[in-house]
């Protein structure tokens, strides 16, 4: 009850209904069969094995300074340590919601908006229009966090996909509901890292060899040209540009292009897990080296 149609679009299967929680009962119903021999089928602990034996072998080069090998070789003392982050869907406070109008002239969208331009090309582009056709009223969301710019305007297009496949002919209402948004989105990739650092006598570090694995967020995006030499420098920020004096320094990343879980900015983006090894590191250095936090930090500083 309460549903009026039902159709097929790109990404799947959309039930129209006269409110939501009519088209979310529609949906529970439905009974399709979908192919999927084309499917990625990794879960995250066989990608986590994976990025482990990839991280044991070097990568490229995101910085290098010193001779860091001969470095950690003749130092006093050696830290090691490893780090895993899953992947982390970005859990907007609203979820991906969409009013899509179309007319004879044109189409109107209502939405959060993070990524105006290139969702309004996209729609173009979709129903063969001229950009102008396509007006974005921007409502303040819920909270984005880096997922209503997304690169490929996905949940964009599947609200105009649905009310182009639509015979009713008024304006839709995409709803996503937080099961969707939390399983079937975009998420901040899944890293490893690998840390190892020498201290000499005195307890200051005098080597640092950093490896992270991961998927690159900017590949294949309008943003693919920012990738200088295979380093997608998203992957390594804050940590290419670790603040601290060490004058002999490694950071070498592995960037896996066969994983299909599909990846997007999250918040801060690559400090979001840079940050915590990195920092967490100097914690372990500092205590090996019997010295306040703090102070540690602040000497590794004196050349800023």
């Amino acid at each position: 009850p309460g549903v009026v149609e039902v159709v097929a679009i790109p990404s799947g299967v959309a039930v129209l209904a006269r409110d939501t929680w009519s088209a979310i009962q529609g949906r529970n119903a439905l009974k399709v069969d979908w192919d999927e021999s084309k499917a990625f089928r990794l879960g995250s602990a066989e990608i986590l094995a994976r990025y482990r034996q990839l991280a044991r072998k070097p990568g490229k080069a995101a910085r290098s300074e010193g001779a860091t090998a001969p470095a950690l070789y003749s130092a006093a003392k050696v830290l090691e340590a490893t780090y895993d982050f899953p992947y982390l869907a970005h859990a907007a406070m609203e979820p991906m919601n969409c009013v899509v109008h179309l007319k004879a002239d044109g189409c109107e969208i209502w939405n959060g908006e993070q990524f105006h331009t290139a969702d309004q090309m996209k729609v173009a582009g979709l129903l063969s229009l001229q950009a102008e056709q396509v007006t974005i009223h921007m409502l303040y969301a819920g909270g984005s966090f880096g997922r209503r710019a997304s690169t490929t305007s996905d949940y964009v297009l599947e609200a105009v996909s649905i009310a182009k496949a639509s015979s009713q002919g008024a304006p839709v209402k995409l709803i996503w509901t937080r099961e969707d948004d939390m399983r079937a989105g975009y998420f901040r990739p899944l890293f490893h890292h690998r840390i190892s650092a020498g201290l000499d006598a005195q307890g200051k570090p005098v080597a640092w060899h950093q490896r992270l694995v991961g998927q690159s967020i900017i590949a294949g995006s309008p943003f693919a040209g920012m990738i200088k030499d295979g380093i997608d420098p998203v992957s390594v920020e804050g940590a290419a540009n670790l603040p601290y004096a060490v004058p002999n320094l490694q950071v070498e990343l592995h960037t896996p292009d066969d994983i299909g879980v599909p990846v997007l900015w999250w918040r801060s983006v690559g400090s979001t897990h840079t940050a915590y090894s990195t920092e967490t590191f100097v914690d372990e250095l500092a205590q090996a080296a019997g010295q306040d936090p703090v102070a540690y930090r602040l000497a590794l500083l004196g050349h800023a």
